[in-house]
């Protein structure tokens, strides 16, 4: 497959991946902002329960279960341009609902919960294709580069948006903040419409196949295959428990230490700038002590991160120690996300990379609507701080489930060479 390989070998004199990596950057800008927004609407403003939150989060999350499979059928199908595009467009039409309810009057959380599930369903299909695409756009050696500038940047961005969210929401209300995430989307689809580079002709199916056998296809390819599937099941485990955790914790910290608006975009954007960090670092580690060492450490660390959360009292001590709590949390996640997301890309088929990509994503992200509900009810039924020390304990069981595979044995220079 033919390449356009950067002049020099550096990424940033490629043209496309310069526009792709733009876009990520101002689409993660526009999130953090909202994901400082939607919080303090529902639990602030429309004074939501627990358990309103927990559907709120479910909302979000029930759309990797719902279509990644198709999604993942549609990107080998078709070009994943116009799909790339479309779904940015659709993100930012949904999100433009709620600046406009608001000044109606008639914001609402059953308004919420459809944006929450508009949006999540068009980001399914719109990253399912854009991350397809990125094996066709550079070749095999310059993943591991790409995947980590890319959670580079897209923590950078998180953390600059969270900020920003805070400032926003303190000056112009929380829905009315929302209006910079819908600008970031057509500022995203604009930048992913600028890629040129040819995709390569889709492996179209014969003429009797089906969607169905398609997706049985990928399947049963992320099933038989050594190295994703222990990856799978790993990243399975690790997003099942973070999605019971992150349901609460906005909750636990606006209600139970009563953090301010600004204070959860300043906890945040602190979190996300541990995420640069990972991704600053990963190359080098990996070169060092090869992707199964960087991935496994990052796995060990995490429940240790989640501590801060649990022993902080109200106040600016309690706000630094879960700040550095999550920044290291975060850094160890991209540092790992990144790692094995290199070696899917590079170990998988170029005819199945888009189902094999939303065939993992099913299975790591499937479990997420189940998480929040669960989150929900414990954290009704128990009360916050003991659903979260609950989920503390479980976010140990990622380590042993990739430690026990042979996955541990790939090869240093399977992503790094």
């Amino acid at each position: 497959m033919a390449h356009d390989t950067p002049a020099g070998g550096s990424l940033w004199r490629h043209r496309d991946f310069l526009h792709y990596w733009s876009a990520n950057a101002v689409d993660l800008v526009g999130s953090g902002v909202t994901q400082v927004a939607l919080p303090l609407i529902a639990v602030v403003t429309l004074h939501a329960s627990v358990w309103q939150v927990a559907l709120l989060s479910c909302a979000q999350k029930l759309p990797p279960l719902l279509v990644s499979l198709p999604a993942g059928a549609l990107a080998d199908r078709y070009r994943k341009h116009p799909v790339m595009v479309g779904a940015a467009l659709v993100s930012g039409a949904a999100f433009a609902t709620v600046p406009l309810a608001d000044a109606l009057g008639r914001l609402s959380l059953g308004q919420l919960y459809a944006v929450a599930l508009v949006s999540a369903t068009a980001e399914v299909f719109g990253s399912t294709a854009r991350i397809s695409l990125l094996p066709s756009l550079l070749p095999r050696r310059l993943l591991l580069e790409a995947n980590s500038k890319l959670g580079g940047v897209n923590s950078l961005a998180d953390s600059a948006g969270s900020q920003l969210g805070a400032a926003l929401v303190t000056a112009l209300g929380a829905a009315r903040s929302v209006c910079l995430d819908v600008a970031s989307f057509l500022a995203c689809a604009l930048l992913l419409a600028r890629i040129r580079n040819p995709e390569p002709a889709a492996a179209r199916p014969a003429g009797t196949t089906t969607f169905r056998a398609e997706i049985g296809e990928g399947l049963r390819y992320l099933w038989s295959h050594p190295t994703i599937r222990p990856l799978v099941l790993a990243g399975t485990a690790y997003v099942t428990v973070v999605a019971f955790l992150t349901t609460l914790w906005s909750v636990y910290l606006l209600r139970d230490l009563r953090y301010s608006g600004e204070a959860l975009g300043t906890t945040l954007g602190v979190a996300a700038l541990g995420g640069f960090c990972g991704a600053l670092v990963v190359r080098p580690l990996v070169a060092r002590y090869g992707p199964a060492r960087v991935m496994l450490t990052s796995l060990a660390l995490a429940p240790l991160t989640e501590v801060p959360l649990l022993l902080a009292a109200p106040g600016r001590a309690g706000q630094l120690a879960i700040g550095l709590g999550l920044f290291v949390q975060l850094g160890c996640a991209v540092a790992q996300g990144s790692t094995q997301r290199s070696i899917r890309q590079a170990v998988c088929d170029p005819a199945l990379q888009g189902r094999a990509f939303a065939t993992s994503r099913w299975v790591i992200y499937g479990s997420q609507p189940l998480a929040a509900l669960l989150a929900g009810a414990c954290g009704t039924w128990l009360g916050l701080w003991n659903a979260l020390a609950l989920g503390t304990l479980a976010l140990a069981v990622p380590f042993p489930v990739l430690f026990a595979s042979s996955v541990r044995t790939l090869r240093p220079d399977l992503v790094h060479p």
